[in-house]
């Protein structure tokens, strides 16, 4: 055996253990849901084969079709509002970051520090921020914009964008370091060369540093479209898994929970079978945005 032979061959030993972690925690699962999906299953007992049925209830059924096709509509509102936070104000504060701005270390500390925390402290957090008694309506009724304090999770037209910004504020931060990392990525000749040629600082952040920061606001679209479709911690924090009020913040992550284990808002029994095909479902609406993300990114470099 030659020397590259041996040096391939150490190279594939050393991704067999990757590998077959990857297998076990992200593979195998998934495989589980796909054969699942083709059985009614109440968690308890035998399983009943079923074929399509679950996938064709789900797309037929008046019931199912309506609460999957709310519940769709709601996630990818929940998903824009996540992703123009985490681009626009992302962006903004990792240029500030990035600069000698005054206050950077007040910065980094507002954004930085709900990242770490858990879901359930941010929520509960935020709760009490957007109470009828809470600091924002105290402020707005002290500067008269309103006249009587609002009920930001208990109304159905505020509390799913509510509740989306208290995730994008505990999640801000990461995106600030991605794009951060970026920006201080960019070679200092190429905004030397810009500015000799008389650009303005809007000109070179537009033409030298943006071309930069577009593979990082893919990363960002990527993680984020696959954490909102596939998370509802948030709302299940909040609002249970009915998604009140009114179904107005049901989004398919609670869809798939209340028809997996039977809560009252949806069927009334457990069915894990119905809850797999809805996880096969959101598989095929996330993986054709991703891959077309991913090819796009590798096309630009």
């Amino acid at each position: 055996m030659s020397f590259r032979q041996k040096e391939k061959l150490q190279y594939a030993l050393l991704l067999i253990p990757g590998c077959l972690l990857y297998g076990i925690f992200n593979l195998l699962p998934l495989i589980g849901t796909l054969v699942l999906s083709f059985f009614d299953w109440p968690g308890i007992g035998p399983a009943t084969f079923v074929g399509f049925d679950n996938f064709t209830k789900l797309l037929t059924d008046a019931y199912m079709s309506d609460q999957l096709w709310n519940a769709f509509q709601q996630t990818f509102v929940f998903f824009a509002i996540c992703i123009s936070i985490f681009l626009g104000l992302g962006t903004t504060f990792a240029l500030l970051l990035s600069w000698n701005t005054a206050g950077k270390s007040a910065y980094k500390l507002l954004f930085f520090m709900p990242y770490p925390l858990a879901a359930v402290a941010v929520a509960f957090l935020g709760q009490l921020i957007v109470d009828v008694r809470g600091p924002i309506n105290q402020l707005m009724m002290h500067w008269d914009l309103i006249s009587a304090p609002l009920m930001f999770l208990g109304e159905a037209d505020t509390a799913l964008p509510t509740i989306a910004l208290f995730q994008s504020w505990q999640k801000l931060g990461f995106s600030i370091m991605l794009i951060l990392s970026a920006i201080l990525g960019v070679r200092a000749d190429l905004l030397e060369a810009a500015v000799l040629d008389g650009a303005s600082r809007w000109q070179c952040i537009r033409h030298v540093v943006f071309p930069v920061l577009a593979p990082a606001f893919v990363l960002i679209t990527i993680l984020t479209l696959v954490d909102v479709f596939n998370n509802a911690e948030y709302v299940l924090i909040l609002m249970g898994p009915d998604a009140g009020p009114y179904y107005s913040t049901d989004i398919l992550g609670t869809f798939q929970y209340r028809t997996a284990f039977g809560t009252s808002g949806g069927s009334g029994t457990a069915d894990l079978g119905m809850a797999a095909a809805i996880g096969m479902v959101i598989s095929v609406l996330i993986l054709p945005a991703t891959i077309y993300l991913a090819l796009r990114n590798m096309r630009n470099r």
